[in-house]
């Protein structure tokens, strides 16, 4: 079962909260590159700053930022997703019903998983799913990979650890959220063709430094083209948010 909800895309896009600038390396060659179909991305740079942002209520927010540079190439150039694909195969998730053909709800059953942003939907003040009301209800999805394009995940290496582990946001009480985003369509010709580029990809939060503090901590990221061929996947370099003090 395919879901579509509005709300809860626009939600998504709102709050993952990035920014993204493109930096189009292509030339006009005689002979196009030959790259391959499947993406293929390179590790360019990785940089932190602390912003102020201006609220709608006129409030002084201050953020942490933090800017990831990749280089990708790709044989087809069928790169990038438009805000407006909500459809399938870029549907955010499926909703898995029970053998009485029932929604599944948070907290029925001993055997579901623990409350994540991948497997939880929580309900506006009013839908209609599956020919019922709800009303601020938590229901069980299958989260569809497809609906992001390019996806990065944070690691640290805490005080008195040998070892990085990954801080997991969309599981993490509090957050519940993602970093993974859209990046839009980069192919502006009506014809496939090759390209390589830079992609920026800017993630905003109030609580970075907090979370990492002066940790060493690096990202991963990997991207998806339109086809849901997935890129490899690259490691940043080892970095501090804040100085040790």
């Amino acid at each position: 079962m395919h879901c579509k909800i509005i709300n809860k895309a626009c939600y998504l896009i709102s709050y993952s909260i990035f920014i993204l600038s493109i930096s189009l390396l292509t030339t006009a060659c005689p002979t196009p590159p030959e790259f391959e179909d499947v993406p293929k991305i390179e590790y360019e740079n990785i940089e932190f700053s602390q912003i102020s942002d201006t609220t709608t209520g006129g409030q002084i927010l201050n953020q942490d930022l933090i800017s990831l540079t990749i280089f990708f190439e790709d044989g087809d150039g069928d790169l990038g997703l438009r805000s407006s694909e909500l459809d399938p195969p870029y549907h955010l998730f499926d909703i898995p019903v029970d053998q009485q053909g029932e929604l599944i709800f948070f907290g029925s059953s001993p055997e579901l998983p623990s409350f994540s942003f991948y497997d939880y939907y929580i309900t506006p003040d009013s839908a209609i799913i599956n020919n019922t009301l709800l009303t601020n209800d938590t229901i069980l999805v299958d989260f569809n990979e497809r609906y992001f394009n390019i996806f990065v995940s944070f690691y640290r290496k805490l005080p008195g650890s040998n070892e990085f582990e990954q801080f997991e946001w969309e599981t993490e009480p509090n957050f519940y959220q993602t970093f993974h985003g859209r990046f839009p369509i980069l192919n502006t010709e009506d014809y496939s063709r090759p390209l390589n580029g830079s992609l920026t990809y800017e993630m905003k939060s109030a609580g970075f430094s907090f979370i990492f503090r002066d940790y060493e901590m690096y990202l991963e990221a990997y991207i998806l083209d339109r086809a849901g061929n997935r890129s490899n996947t690259i490691r940043t370099e080892t970095i501090r948010l804040l100085n040790p003090e």
